[in-house]
């Protein structure tokens, strides 16, 4: 028995149909680096810099405590408090944090 194809694009039509939604979208194609990634970088940072905001108070209120980054991870972890994406707090998340905040 024969398969009907006759509705379904075939795997070069649908190559080249995502090739230029990509172009129209800005895509470089055919071209590696940052300027490809610019626009998802921007994004991400956006989006980190938004959460450290918003967790800046609580993390203002734990070094006026003199709580370690380690210290600081187990509380929020205690306190169920997810990191960015919503796992538990380790050692290095708390320092990035930190740094992104601009306080040590």
């Amino acid at each position: 028995m024969a398969k009907d194809t006759s509705a379904t694009p075939s795997v070069s039509e649908r190559t080249r149909a995502a090739l230029a939604e990509a172009k129209a979208r800005g895509v470089v194609l055919g071209s590696a680096g940052a300027r490809n990634l610019q626009a998802t970088l921007e994004k991400r940072t956006a989006t980190a810099d938004a959460f450290a905001r918003e967790m800046q108070p609580l993390f203002a209120e734990f070094q006026a405590q003199g709580l370690t980054h380690r210290a600081i991870a187990a509380e929020l972890n205690r306190r169920g408090i997810a990191a960015a994406r919503g796992g538990e707090w380790t050692h290095g998340q708390v320092q990035r944090m930190l740094n992104r905040l601009g306080t040590r």
